[in-house]
């Protein structure tokens, strides 16, 4: 009889302990939602503009779209090519594995194998992650970076630059090469 009654409380233990799928919370349905992009998209082009002047134009195999998060995730040979205000000229591009931009401030944040060229002087910055902000057009890092010029290469830790990569600083350097 002792085994009877304690099998019964089992058995009702496990009945009324397990959810079922119609009563997973709000929230749980909401955040698996929340992970379908709003819109996707493929091979894109986006130029960014400032009074009608071109200050960057990006390309993407993949691109998609979150409107409740306020952000766009790109994949797949990104390019982003950085113009002068002044000049209208080219003056840098970037090249990543993918890519973060917030639609609210428009920063973009570039993962993986993250390459910055510039075109004169001919400067290469290498590293893992770059954020380039757009309120103060710079690129920063907190990864480790390595910049080669014509004359130097330099290795170091945390880094800030314009997008020509003329004006640069790196906040740890681990190793210098003339």
């Amino acid at each position: 009889m002792k085994k009877f009654f304690f099998a019964l409380i089992v058995v009702i233990n496990f009945t009324f302990c397990t959810k079922s799928p119609e009563s997973q919370p709000a929230e749980e349905i909401k955040l698996k939602l929340e992970q379908i992009p709003d819109q996707t998209a493929t091979d894109i082009s986006v130029d960014f503009l400032d009074s009608s002047k071109l200050k960057a134009r990006l390309w993407a195999k993949l691109a998609k779209v979150y409107f409740a998060r306020n952000e766009t995730l790109l994949f797949d040979s990104i390019r982003v090519e950085f113009f002068s205000n002044k000049t209208g000229r080219r003056q840098s591009v970037l090249t990543c594995d993918s890519a973060k931009i917030n639609e609210k401030t428009k920063d973009m944040y570039a993962f993986g194998k993250v390459i910055v060229v510039a075109d004169s002087p001919k400067t290469i910055v290498r590293t893992s992650f770059l954020e380039w902000r757009n309120k103060t057009q710079r690129l920063y890092s907190n990864e480790f970076i390595e910049i080669i010029t014509p004359d130097e290469e330099i290795r170091g830790y945390g880094f800030e630059s314009d997008v020509n990569l003329t004006n640069y600083k790196i906040f740890k350097v681990s190793g210098v090469k003339k």
